[in-house]
């Protein structure tokens, strides 16, 4: 397949049985004609406006809009700026004026907060609706509040029009834009070119499924994670397009994902640990109907083996052969860099690299390290970023080309390469703390605790004394009653043991819930703000 092209060309090639069922949100089915048809009057509205070759913002959860903005905008050859619904109004407009964004495809919901700031600095607002297009809703009038309140307009009527001609692009001009905390910690617009998201998809399928003959011709991804986040754009739907159906769900609920799962026949999850703990916990989640899982991936963080294990045992109970792989990837590099291959998951470890990438561990001093050594990790991938969008300095920080003209991502992130080439990721090198001379990695205290039978979940947080001196706090949210101070004696056991002495948390706080960030994660900058 032509990687050198637009995401909507590269999509439009695969796409060639228009009767075929492609989308599915809320009993309503696309066909891979109409799909073509909607995105192409996207196209044509954004090309009528005079936005053809600028920049077009989308601000969605998913719901069909999102996917037919993201191509639409490519068949105008615009650049899609993906944007979290969840962001400020100043943080948003940050975002639209460093990107030039010219039209914003934004959630009905919080158009109303954001209204006068997008009138102010002349971005047009495109308002789209969850119940436009699910069957089922309780039919109220288009937002009514949404048009009153300023000048939107409805997605309904921009598909109203022709469709546009679609727009020849270089697959080296950007595809989309992406907000990311960058690896250098700071909010960064990581620019994806079209060749990087193409070729990703053609390594991720080229690895999950070798030869391509094993890919159902019924099967179905349930797009649990959103679309502008990198790996809910890169897997969820990029990839996925060109093969299988899409089901998309606008908010991820376990009680409705494991309904969906069993009603769709759902093949292919994409999803973050906390997800795949969440469906553990739902009742009607085991059972008949998981047969037909047999792809489960899970990035975003590190996997706790426990949540693993009792995932492959359901799946097995229920008749599937699939199992969770854990895979690693950053927004820089469009998501997946590698992935445990099925049947051949290392535990703890995030797999081998896709077809066409490298991983290497250096040392301070830009050496490679042997095997089984922690530093640094580096990658080349077929999908790196093409850059930090006006930011030339933290691109050159981020991102070398060697001396045989490879470009490498330095990550920030600490981890080692086993003898057969799975990585094992360790930490984020921000995130270690230097006790007494040795390397202390949060994660690793967090694995431990996580797998005891008392705990439900803990996050290890750096944390500085009166006297500058780093040690380690614990917070737990304990899945069982009893003697909180015999529960603490273990805990500090455990670590000893399994770790390092120095590893042993001077505090443990128990808490009720921990705080998480939007894409699940537990949130460990919050607890050390304090310190």
């Amino acid at each position: 397949m032509n990687e050198n092209q637009s995401i909507f060309g590269y999509v439009r090639e695969y796409l060639n049985t228009p009767d075929k069922i492609k989308l599915e949100y809320h009993g309503r089915k696309f066909t891979e004609g109409e799909f073509l048809s909607v995105v192409r009057r996207v196209g044509g509205y954004l090309s009528r406006r005079g936005y053809a070759g600028k920049v077009a913002g989308i601000m969605l959860p998913n719901i069909p809009e999102a996917v037919f903005a993201l191509y639409g905008a490519s068949a105008a050859g615009c650049v899609a700026n993906l944007v979290n619904p969840r962001f400020r109004t100043e943080a948003l407009r940050r975002i639209l004026l460093t990107t030039d964004t010219k039209i914003l495809f934004i959630y009905d919901k919080i158009y109303p907060l954001h209204r006068d700031m997008l009138e102010e600095i002349g971005v047009e607002a495109i308002i789209c609706s969850p119940f436009h297009y699910g069957k089922g809703f309780a039919k109220l009038p288009y937002p009514v509040a949404c048009i009153a309140f300023g000048k939107g307009t409805r997605f309904a009527d921009i598909i109203r029009g022709e469709e546009c001609v679609p727009a020849v692009c270089p697959g080296d001009a950007a595809a989309v834009y992406i907000h990311s905390g960058g690896t250098t910690g700071t909010s960064k617009a990581v620019a994806i070119s079209n060749r990087a998201l193409n070729a990703l998809a053609e390594a991720v399928v080229d690895s999950v499924h070798p030869g391509r003959e094993d890919i159902p011709e019924d099967g179905g991804m349930l797009a649990m994670l959103p679309v502008f986040h990198g790996f809910g754009l890169g897997i969820c739907v990029h990839t996925v397009i060109c093969h299988i159906r899409v089901v998309l769900m606008p908010l991820f609920r376990a009680k409705e994902a494991a309904k969906l799962i069993k009603k769709h026949k759902i093949t292919h999850l994409a999803g973050i640990p906390q997800m795949y703990a969440k469906l553990l916990d739902e009742k009607t989640f085991a059972g008949k109907g998981l047969e037909h899982v047999m792809c489960v991936f899970c990035g975003g963080d590190k996997l706790a083996p426990q949540v693993k294990r009792r995932f492959d045992e359901v799946l097995r109970a229920s008749g599937s052969h699939g199992e969770i792989c854990e895979g690693y990837g950053l927004t820089e590099t469009a998501s997946v860099v590698t992935v445990n291959p099925r049947g051949r998951t290392k535990e703890l470890s995030q797999g081998l690299p896709l077809e066409g990438n490298r991983v290497k561990i250096t040392g301070e001093n830009g050496e490679v390290l042997p095997c089984g050594e922690t530093g640094n990790i580096e990658i080349s991938a077929v999908s790196l970023m093409s850059g930090y969008l006006a930011d030339d300095k933290a691109t050159r920080e981020a991102v070398y080309t060697d001396e045989n003209g490879v470009r490498w991502l330095r990550t920030g992130d600490l981890g080692y390469i086993d003898e057969e080439g799975y990585l094992f990721f360790k930490e984020r090198r921000k995130r270690t703390v230097k006790i007494a001379a040795v390397n202390i990695f949060p994660s690793d205290i967090e694995a431990v605790v996580g797998a005891m039978d008392e705990v439900a979940e803990c996050c290890a947080a750096r944390a500085t004394d009166k006297q500058g001196k780093p040690y380690v706090k614990l917070y737990v949210k304990y899945a069982s009653d009893g003697r909180r101070s015999a529960q603490e004696s273990k805990i500090r056991a455990e670590i000893a043991s399994k770790i390092v002495r120095y590893a042993v948390p001077r505090e443990i706080v128990e808490v009720d819930e921990l705080k998480h960030t939007p894409f699940g994660k537990v949130d460990y900058k919050f607890y050390e703000e304090e310190f």
